[in-house]
């Protein structure tokens, strides 16, 4: 039985409540990387395979892709039936899932490459895109702001209040 869930999402962040509550930047089903209070974690479903404590992060850059979809499930959809109605083109060969990039620069010069899965084939809303990598950028300049994570599903409502559009999931 897992330890903790996903109560929000907004775009490719996701809020993990329970034993061990953070913050996920990507598909948490898939590859992601979860921000804790502690440190950051490379996940491939819920197992863990990489850890850096915030101690030992000098940088940490993410850029999630954008789209111009106002609701990138939908163009998710109309592709998946255009491809259908144009022929079903069958290669043999499935497609790889699209991921993005979460580079980590340690204190001693370690350049981590950890790779994260979208939800969406498109990519995310640009504003969410946005947010996302100003909270990154905000979390690896502030200490104390990290303290934040220990409350994820507070922290999406917050980012989701200033970006003026509910959350994804959850009440």
């Amino acid at each position: 039985m897992p330890t903790t869930r996903a109560t929000r999402r907004r775009g490719p962040l996701t809020a993990l409540e329970g034993a061990e509550p953070a913050v996920a930047i990507g598909d948490t089903t898939a590859r992601h990387v979860r921000l804790s209070p502690d440190g950051l974690s490379r996940h491939i479903g819920d197992p863990r395979s990489q850890f850096v404590p915030w101690s030992q992060v000098h940088t940490v850059t993410v850029e999630p892709p954008a789209t111009w979809w106002p609701y990138p499930a939908i163009s998710d959809m109309a592709a998946a039936l255009l491809g259908g109605v144009a022929g079903g083109l069958e290669t043999g060969e499935a497609a790889e899932t699209p991921t993005f990039v979460v580079v980590i620069t340690t204190l001693d010069g370690e350049r981590l490459e950890w790779r994260a899965t979208q939800h969406y084939l498109s990519g995310y809303r640009r504003g969410d895109a946005q947010a996302t990598t100003r909270l990154v950028e905000y979390l690896t300049a502030r200490g104390e702001a990290r303290l934040l994570l220990a409350r994820p599903a507070e922290l999406i409502d917050r980012i989701s209040a200033l970006t003026r559009i509910g959350p994804q999931i959850g009440p």
